[in-house]
């Protein structure tokens, strides 16, 4: 209910253009004119109030980053859902700045747990079946010595103690690799910290090592499809540009091996044909 600005009365409805107390006019005073209830425009008219409406929510983050607030177990079990699950709605959510110390933190501990495992299986595989590369350490005791320690519970130890390391390396030189491939493809619209955070999310795959036998695999294919989609959503780009920034290191790789393994044979079958 308004109030008319010359007396104060209270003026019930606002369709009357007179003030019913005192005569004054409404519309002079500026208050709505006839009709400004119904919404229509008018000199005086009163603009409407914007409708409600919800703001669109920040992206919510990485959930590993809420990890002192819902704890570090929690925290890890979560974002490794989610990054095997969701990868695409997780890497699209994910910080691309902030630092590398917690995305690592993260690497290193699933990293780890990932190569514990699989060390582990291949210790008992040796201790049952024996080295797959025995023959390599037939005649060269040294050589079986190496590989019994390897594959064996010493080469299991050892990751225990030093697998955080390799972790930690090979976070990095993956990353390296990669975001080197992004530059000549002209797909790095990030820095070199965006890669590396989707790298090190990425070791989620290494949980897939507690599974035996298939488990390397699955692990490993699973890894590339996350660096694709990771790399593209990271950096904003196609996941076209994306897979060949992931597989073009292992085109060059396999003709780099390729090309080694002809010289090889070449070099064997010219030793043999100068036999007597």
């Amino acid at each position: 209910m308004a109030l008319c600005p010359h007396c104060r009365h209270a003026v019930p409805d606002l369709r009357v253009g007179l003030c019913p107390n005192c005569g004054g006019d409404l519309q002079a005073a500026g208050l709505p004119p006839e009709g400004a209830a119904s919404g229509a425009g008018g000199p005086g008219a009163v603009p409407p109030s914007p409708p409600f409406s919800t703001p669109v929510p920040e992206p919510p983050g990485a959930v590993w980053d809420e990890r002192d607030r819902i704890g570090f177990f929690n925290a890890l079990v979560e974002t490794t859902k989610q990054v095997l699950a969701g990868p695409g709605s997780f890497f699209r959510a994910m910080p691309v700045t902030g630092g590398v110390g917690s995305p690592l933190l993260y690497a290193v501990v699933v990293g780890w747990i990932g190569l514990v495992a699989a060390s582990f299986y291949q210790a008992i595989f040796y201790s049952v079946v024996g080295s797959h590369w025995a023959a390599l350490g037939e005649d060269r005791p040294e050589i079986a010595a190496l590989l019994g320690f390897v594959q064996g519970w010493a080469g299991f130890v050892a990751q225990v103690v030093f697998g955080w390391i390799f972790v930690v390396i090979t976070v990095f030189v993956a990353a390296g690799i990669l975001h080197l491939m992004l530059l000549l493809l002209g797909g790095a619209r990030r820095d070199f910290e965006a890669t590396l955070r989707v790298v090190a999310f990425s070791q989620a795959t290494s949980v897939l090592l507690l599974v035996p036998f298939c488990g390397q695999m699955v692990s490993g294919l699973w890894a590339l499809v996350l660096y694709i989609l990771g790399l593209a959503e990271a950096h904003q780009i196609g996941h076209g540009r994306a897979a060949a920034a992931v597989l073009l290191p292992l085109v060059l790789c396999c003709c780099c091996l390729a090309l080694i393994g002809f010289l090889f044979a070449g070099t064997l079958a010219g030793l043999a044909g100068h036999l007597p």
